[in-house]
């Protein structure tokens, strides 16, 4: 977990395939500070919000990655059709995994009573904006790698390419390890119906997709 960590964060001081090293730590320090919105304060919608050119993100990215950080649930295929219309769903990709890379860092940092992970200083450079080649419609809001034996929750944001890699890099070192496909473990803390109840109990809890 810790090297997957080191890694992850480590990245975001670098240009991705749609975003610019500033853009990344912008993006991952709007998804560190998000918070649950009271009634009173909810977002903007994303459709009255400008995309143009801000520094280093426009208040429609910024809005974006919020949205993503606290009200996924909120996030539709409507929705998805008209981020991608206005930033491309590669660079919507991207954007999600740096935020769902941020939460399972933090989140264990939390759990654990540690210090949050600093982030490192932006480099030079700048996005490749190379789309993975191997995509498909697998009938999700967005593309993902076609043909897949796997659940799609584990593609889902495969059109990130790297960050993806690096998301289930941390995911595969918080939860399963080499042991996913074993259906007893014996070794742990926990069994795996154990497991399965805490990461089914938290996915409902956060509302999430699949």
């Amino acid at each position: 977990m810790v090297a997957a960590a080191f890694a992850a964060v480590d990245a975001l001081g670098r240009p991705g395939r749609w975003w610019t090293a500033p853009q990344r730590l912008a993006i991952a320090s709007i998804a560190r500070e998000a918070r649950p919105r009271p009634l009173w304060d909810r977002l903007a919608p994303l459709q009255t919000l400008d995309s143009d050119h801000g520094e280093p993100l426009s208040r429609f990215v910024a809005a974006l990655t919020e949205l993503v950080a606290v009200e996924t649930s909120s996030i539709d295929r409507a929705t998805v059709e008209l981020i991608a219309g206005r930033i491309g769903d590669a660079a919507y990709a991207e954007l999600s995994a740096i935020v769902a890379q941020i939460a399972a860092i933090d989140q264990v940092c939390h759990a654990l009573g540690s210090s949050l992970l600093e982030f490192p200083s932006p480099g030079p450079g700048q996005p490749s904006r190379v789309r993975p080649d191997d995509m498909g419609d697998a009938g999700g809001h967005i593309q993902m790698t076609e043909p897949y034996s796997g659940p799609n929750v584990a593609r889902s944001l495969s059109l990130a390419a790297e960050d993806h890699g690096r998301w289930r890099g941390l995911v595969l070192s918080m939860y399963s390890r080499d042991g996913f496909l074993d259906m007893v473990w014996t070794d742990r803390a926990l069994t795996r119906p154990q497991v399965e109840l805490v990461a089914a109990r938290t996915s409902a809890l956060n509302e999430c997709f699949y």
